[in-house]
């Protein structure tokens, strides 16, 4: 039983992940690869957080 919450757990956490480094990252500066980095290292909750404090992508704002 522990073995299917654990792969349950990561599979969210990768989700999750990838859903906040898809929809936030492709605005922001650092990129969608660095932000997926964050949310998989930290959290996707402190990714998100970082990420939401970077400054936006030049080129997407004109």
């Amino acid at each position: 039983m522990n073995e299917y919450l654990i792969i349950l757990i990561f599979i969210l956490w990768y989700t999750l992940s990838m859903v906040v480094s898809e929809t936030i990252g492709k605005r922001k500066k650092i990129g969608v690869q660095w932000v997926f980095f964050f949310c998989m290292m930290l959290s996707p909750v402190v990714g998100y957080a970082v990420t939401f404090l970077l400054p936006d992508n030049l080129k997407a704002a004109k």
